[in-house]
């Protein structure tokens, strides 16, 4: 079992600022399906389809620095990337506890 404390497990999704709000739920919405099939699948279940907190950051390069700070971090993530966008990085969605996005502000 995953060392984290399943009672306090949340879905975080990570938009870019850069897109306009609508994108911003359609490409987030991506990333938690794409989670859905690809993650790993003990956590999504543990995560029970409660909590679900999207956040942003101002755009790509921004993204990218939190796809390799979750790498280094070893934390279970997807990343989704829109082909209508030259399939560039446009979500993450990520199950923790959520300590590492304290900083983050909501989307």
């Amino acid at each position: 079992m995953h060392t984290q404390n399943k009672k306090h497990l949340k879905m975080y999704v990570i938009v870019r600022r850069d897109l306009s709000e609508t994108y911003r739920c359609v490409q987030g919405g991506h990333a938690l399906s794409e989670y859905s099939y690809r993650g790993n699948q003990e956590l999504y279940n543990s995560w029970n389809n409660e909590y679900l907190i999207y956040l942003g950051v101002q755009n790509e390069i921004a993204l990218r620095f939190w796809e390799m700070k979750l790498q280094d971090r070893k934390k279970d993530f997807v990343c989704f990337r829109e082909p209508d966008l030259n399939n560039a990085i446009t979500a993450i969605a990520c199950v923790d506890t959520g300590e590492i996005f304290m900083n983050l502000p909501l989307a």
